[in-house]
């Protein structure tokens, strides 16, 4: 096949002898561009997109190998899923799929990550398993709750299927996992069969988190955790966050 070299604002996909291609997902996950409510003008921002994604990752369905470089924090389960399936179909046609975190894999990310053959985490990647949760806007009588909840409660088993078949860990185990929320570090990715080997990255993308544990800084972009949600305590700790936002700025002005 002829070389690919796909640019996105959020990844990029390319391909050098037509054998072998690079992913790099860098991005939130959504079918579409999402808008603002109010004006209906796209929301700036990195997000990878369903359909324009897949028709790129067909550009590579030739290829024997596909090395996939993630910093996710998830987004749309549906879309995850979908990505997941499309990976997973590469995959058993003989294509080899290694996914390298450089940062985060979360929520989304995580489960496009578990696709893959081989995961490789830096000791500060950064994974995330939860529960699927959504906005409801209205009024709803119980049995149309109960009806949203049972929805929920399916995703939650589409995911932990994702997870069981990449682990080996007992569903019930995984489900637990998810209801508390679990982040875990590189090593305790690997220590759970979430990722395969541990790396030593010369350049890892630098995370911490807030001296309370509800923020996690992750290179120069900050994340506000969900109430009842608190950072990993390997993490490094930090007071202030605006030195550390300069430093990361300055590391990446710095980087070839």
């Amino acid at each position: 096949m002829k070389p690919v070299n796909i640019k996105k604002s959020v990844y990029t996909l390319a391909t050098v002898d037509g054998s072998h291609a690079e992913l790099t997902m860098y991005g939130d996950i959504y079918e579409r561009r999402p808008v603002d409510w109010w004006t209906d003008e796209p929301i700036e921002g990195d997000f990878i997109l369903l359909d324009e994604f897949l028709q790129d990752l067909d550009e590579i369905r030739r290829c024997t190998s596909l090395t996939i470089r993630m910093n996710s924090y998830g987004g749309d389960a549906n879309v995850a899923n979908v990505i997941h399936n499309r990976l997973r179909e590469l995959s058993r046609g003989g294509m080899e799929i290694t996914c390298i975190v450089d940062g985060v894999a979360m929520s989304g990310g995580s489960l496009i990550m578990c696709a893959c053959d081989e995961v490789e985490v830096n000791p500060s990647s950064l994974i995330m398993i939860h529960n699927a949760w959504g906005f409801f806007w209205g009024g709803y009588n119980a049995p149309q709750l109960l009806e949203l909840a049972a929805q929920l409660d399916a995703y939650d088993q589409m995911q932990a299927a994702i997870y069981e078949r990449k682990t080996g860990l007992p569903q019930e185990e995984i489900l637990q996992m998810m209801a508390e929320t679990t982040y875990m570090t590189g090593t305790e990715a690997v220590e759970k069969g979430f990722a395969d080997q541990l790396i030593e990255d010369p350049n890892p993308l630098a995370i911490a988190a807030s001296a309370d544990g509800r923020t996690l800084y992750i290179g120069s972009r900050s994340l506000h955790l969900a109430p009842g949600m608190t950072a990993p305590a390997a993490l490094e700790k930090i007071e202030a966050p605006e030195n550390w936002r300069a430093r990361m700025l300055s590391k990446l002005r710095k980087e070839p």
